[in-house]
Order: structure tokens, then C-alpha cells, then sequence
């Protein structure tokens, strides 16, 4: 579900992991754990609320890079 709303982006340069749009929803968790709205959320990032739904029910989490 959550590919239909968001086209993968390649690997992230922050975390390692092969794909950087975990960024994103980890900020959308992230505050709509601390209260805010769906629907605020979308206005925000200027997305549709479908997607934002699609990720607060996906859940996704990020794959961590292994320590070397």
C-alpha cells in the first residue's frame, strides 16, 4: 500500500538502509504520536490524506544498519 502513495527513492544517507523514504514516515508517526491529526498531517506535507493513512496503518519502521 504505502509504494502507491510514495515511489521508492533510493538508499538513505543517514541510516544506510536501501531506501530513504522511512524518513518521512517516521516524521508522520512521530507526530501523530505526539497528538496531531491525520488531516493536519496531509495539510503539512502537502499530501493526500489516503497516504497518510496508508502510513499510519503500514506502521513501517526502519531497517538499521549493521555496526562494522
Amino acid at each position: 500500500a504505502l509504494d502507491r502513495h510514495f515511489p521508492r527513492c533510493g538508499p538513505c544517507s543517514l541510516c544506510g538502509s536501501d531506501d530513504k523514504r522511512h524518513r518521512l514516515w517516521d516524521a508522520l508517526l512521530a507526530r501523530h504520536r505526539g497528538g496531531e491529526s491525520a488531516a493536519s498531517l496531509a495539510s503539512d506535507y502537502k499530501l493526500p490524506i489516503a497516504a497518510v493513512l496508508a502510513v499510519l496503518r503500514a506502521r513501517p519502521y526502519r531497517r538499521r544498519r549493521r555496526a562494522s
